[in-house]
């Protein structure tokens, strides 16, 4: 390029991006100027040495890019920036800033950030790299890619995926890869690029590092800080902070490295409570939440240390405070109860402590598991709890720091810390809170906090969302999220709709929760959101919406339940997330999604659910989790073959000591109708029947019941029907079940049908099927047992006709004459729908009295045209008239003229 300034006439357009360009911005500008040809380059200035590779220095001499001093940056009337929304990132090309009547071109994938530019045309959007967005505008423009763009565009991409391993990766950004791949791509430059050897500068700076790495408990937080000093550039300081992630196992890390007059520094935070970005915009640079940098000039690197602890205390020290660490509510006993109510309350709740209250509900004390087992001991559980509480203690308010925490439970060993507002207590802190906290565990105890364990942070979900929902599913959470924030509450998807997510499965029905009253939300949500319908359930604390797309929520404050007796349904109170999702099922049920906007797909996992469902166990989260709800052990053995997953071996012993004790005799008959009715709906119950029967679990359907070795040769025959009705009658495939029930239950006899059916409570058709069909199902199949002739169409209707579907597709199953078995197809597909071509009222036209005739000659008429006797409407009035008696002669009377 020449000395002299550019001077094109206005509007010049120029592609730039941020100082310290890496190959997503290189990648961009190349991609960019595809876009807008007659636009120049413009590198901001910074460091470039990583651009020194000669592949990528031949194709930007190409491209002809210009330095900043020879452009006349008044002259620019458009600017097209990639990879970066932050002006004070754009080096000395920010001057154009001030340009009147610019026309700013933004594209980027990072986060939103304060100070952000806005841009007349902007395409930013959550993928893994910038190149995928202009990727998919080049291919959507359809315009052509030189092998050497597609390939710098490429290692773009792989960078800053991670070569498609860094949480932020989406299926866009492999799809980008493919067709980037289809150009012609070279991953052969792509992998000297970007998996390139450490150099022997490389080397001796990790060892300084490592040497140098110091662990800090921040908030409960672990944090590993490195620094070093260098009195030369080495590169990739970036690279070398992925290797110490990876030798030392770490979750968050910050690399300060003085180099050159600046100090560089590197982040990666694997725990969502510490923003990357947001931490290296403090000190002029950017990134993305779990990953970021920045180039520190003007400051030593004990200046630059000196901040990073500022910064960090400022950034995380609102994240453990008193209200964030609580229980909540706080579960109280009056003072003027007796102790063995205390004692009832802990046993009910499983916890060992309680906040004592007076009259006005001000707490006055606490009284542990430990004084009532002393009285129960020395025979004073009636006493009062006033008696023998401990009245001397600290509370704090909601904004207590967790220091004051910590000083409070710790050095002056109070075990449980009310936190107390305007004079009532809102929730509380107890030893083992603040312990999983400090050892940054989360453990599953009931007492846990309801802060994020680091663990819950580490995963997002929100790439797999935007793959595996519906876009109109998504947006709708999207929306929800949003209105949860505007109305100062979390809201999150939990449960089964998380596990399948997880498992890459879709999930049409979804389960929501939040931390607050959920009346007023579920109001505004129907006022803003295509909502059609709402049923509320006061006592469960939950509501059903149902959208104009066909989306069903289940919303529910996030509770904690209590069961007064086992197999009752639970009392329901408000808690904490940790407590709601304790009182489910299994631990993988027990996860939860962010739907928040700023943690939108972010993974709460306190119970190791995640871990469960990639290994594939199905663990309860407490021993008396089969006592309390002993449909749990049908559930249990349900998902166990649906999922191909395996019941843990210390949830089995639970489940057969359940059943060695008879503690689910009192199993609520109509949760196990409901669960047996999900068992016998899958594809092939027979795994899963043969599990109940291995646990003992078919005498609690009844007594009675009992597998035996020719009940698997009938479950397959069952099955085989169940296929063929899935594919010729589809809309009938619900009844499938009952027809497994059926199979299951052929040993009954009929006063044993009969208990069963009053038991479980089938619907009125149902119990008339069991014990009223079922007799002539037998009968059928007895006399027809061996396979003599086929069946005449005639014969083959008197036979089924008046049977229900279920009854007739049992004996299709049940049978071994396979003739029989074809009559009932026949009858189901053809014989059951034809009718003769004569009605009622052409019979009464030919002389048929009306009465039980008409249906006699009715139904000779049908059995006639089936066996093939009658072919038109000819055909039937001839053998009508044939078959009527004559009529009796009438003789006239002879009238008066005639006489």
């Amino acid at each position: 390029m020449s000395d002299k300034k550019i001077e094109l006439k206005r509007p010049l357009t120029i592609i730039t991006t941020h100082f310290n360009p890496d190959y997503d911005a290189v990648g961009s500008m190349v991609a960019a100027r595809k876009l807008y040809p007659e636009a120049l380059l413009v590198f901001p200035g910074g460091s470039e040495k990583n651009l020194r590779h000669f592949f990528i220095q031949s194709l930007i001499h190409l491209l002809e890019p210009a330095k900043v001093k020879d452009v006349d940056l008044s002259q620019v009337g458009r600017l097209v920036v990639v990879d970066t929304r932050q002006p004070g990132r754009l080096g000395e090309v920010r001057a154009v800033l001030n340009n009147p009547d610019l026309d700013i071109h933004i594209y980027d994938h990072h986060v939103d950030a304060p100070g952000d530019m806005a841009g007349t045309v902007e395409v930013v959007e959550p993928v893994g790299a910038t190149v995928t967005l202009l990727t998919e505008l080049i291919n959507d423009c359809g315009l052509e890619l030189a092998q050497d763009e597609a390939t710098m565009m490429a290692v773009g991409l792989y960078e800053d995926t991670g070569s498609f391993t860094f949480s932020s990766t989406t299926a866009r950004d492999y799809l980008a890869g493919a067709e980037l791949l289809r150009r012609g791509a070279d991953l052969g430059v792509v992998s000297q690029l970007t998996v390139r050897e450490m150099t022997t500068d490389q080397l001796a700076l990790l060892s300084s590092l490592i040497d140098s790495a110091e662990t800090r408990q921040a908030r409960g937080l672990s944090i590993v800080i490195a620094t070093a000093q260098t009195e030369h550039y080495v590169d990739d300081v970036a690279v070398l902070a992925h290797k110490m992630m990876e030798i030392m196992g770490l979750s968050t890390l910050f690399v300060l490295v003085g180099m050159d007059n600046k100090v560089q520094l590197v982040i990666r935070s694997r725990q969502s409570a510490v923003d990357a970005a947001r931490i290296a915009r403090e000190f002029g640079g950017g990134g993305h939440p779990s990953a970021a940098a920045a180039s520190v000039k003007n400051m030593s690197l004990n200046e630059a240390r000196k901040k990073l602890d500022e910064v960090l205390g400022e950034a995380l020290g609102a994240f453990y405070l008193a209200r964030t660490l609580m229980v909540y509510p706080p579960i109280t006993v009056s003072e003027s109860q007796t102790l063995s109510e205390a004692r009832e309350i802990m046993i009910k709740f499983s916890i060992n402590v309680l906040l004592v209250v007076d009259r006005q509900g001000r707490t006055v004390g606490f009284i542990s598991e430990h004084n009532t087992s002393k009285a129960l001991y020395h025979g004073l559980l009636d006493y009062p709890v006033s008696a023998f509480m401990n009245s001397e203690f600290i509370s704090v308010p909601p904004e207590a720091s967790f220091m004051e925490v910590k000083e409070i439970i710790v050095d002056r060993k109070q075990r449980v810390l009310p936190v107390v507002e305007n004079g009532l207590a809102v929730g509380v802190i107890t030893r083992t809170d603040l312990l999983q906290v400090l050892a940054g565990a989360g453990g599953a105890g009931l007492a846990d906090s309801a802060a994020p364990r680091p663990e819950a942070g580490r995963r997002n979900l929100s790439a797999l969302m935007r793959e595996i929902m519906e876009p109109g599913q998504l947006d709708l959470l999207r929306k929800l999220g949003y209105l949860a924030e505007q109305a100062g509450v979390n809201l999150y998807a939990v449960g089964g709709c998380v596990r399948d997510l997880i498992m890459r499965n879709s999930c049409h029905d979804m389960d929501l929760t939040m931390d607050g009253e959920i009346n007023d939300f579920v109001a505004r949500a129907a006022r803003a959101h295509k909502i059609t319908k709402v049923v509320r359930h006061p006592r469960f604390l939950t509501a059903t919406l149902e959208t104009a797309d066909g989306y069903v929520l289940d919303i529910s404050t996030t509770r904690r339940e209590s069961y007064s007796q086992p197999g009752a349904l639970p009392d329901v109170q408000a808690g904490t997330l940790r407590l709601d999702l304790y009182r489910r099922d299994f631990t993988i049920n027990s996860l939860a999604v962010s739907l928040n906007p700023a943690t939108f797909g972010e993974l709460m996992d306190f119970y190791r659910g995640y871990q469960d469902i990639k290994d594939g166990y199905i663990r309860v989260l407490h021993n008396l989790s089969f006592v309390e709800d002993p449909t749990r052990a049908f559930r249990a053995v349900r998902f166990e073959a649906r999922l191909g997953f395996k019941i843990s071996k210390m949830a089995a012993n639970l489940l057969e000591g359940a059943v060695r004790n008879n503690f689910l005799t009192s199993i609520d008959r109509h949760r196990l109708l409901n669960e047996l009715k999900l068992i016998l709906s899958e594809d092939d119950p027979g795994p899963a029947i043969k599990r109940l029967n291995d646990f003992g679990l078919l005498p609690y359907v009844h007594p009675k019941i009992a597998l035996r070795p020719l009940h698997s040769k009938i479950f397959n025959r069952v099955r085989r029907v169940r296929d063929w009705l899935a594919l010729t009658f589809p809309e009938k495939l619900p009844q499938a079940w009952f027809v497994y029930l059926m199979a299951l239950t052929d040993r009954l006899k009929p006063r044993e049908l009969e208990e069963l059916a009053a038991s479980l409570s089938l619907k009125k058709k149902e119990a008339l099927i069991l014990t009223e069909e079922r007799p002539r199902a037998d009968d059928v199949l007895s006399r027809f047992k061996k396979a003599l002739r086929p069946f005449p169409p005639g014969e083959s209707f008197s036979l089924f006709n008046g049977l229900s579907w279920a009854t007739i597709l049992f004996i299709m199953a049940k049978t071994e004459n396979e003739e029989l078995s074809q009559a009932g197809a026949a009858f189901l597909t053809t014989y059951r729908s034809l009718k003769p071509l004569l009605n009622g009222r052409d019979l009464i036209s030919l002389g048929l009295p009306q009465g039980p005739a008409i249906r006699r000659i009715y139904e000779n008429l049908r059995l006639a045209r089936l066996n093939g006797l009658v072919s038109s409407k000819a055909d039937e009035i001839a053998l009508v008239k044939a078959t009527l008696p004559p009529l009796p002669e009438v003789v006239a009377e002879p009238n008066e003229a005639e006489l």
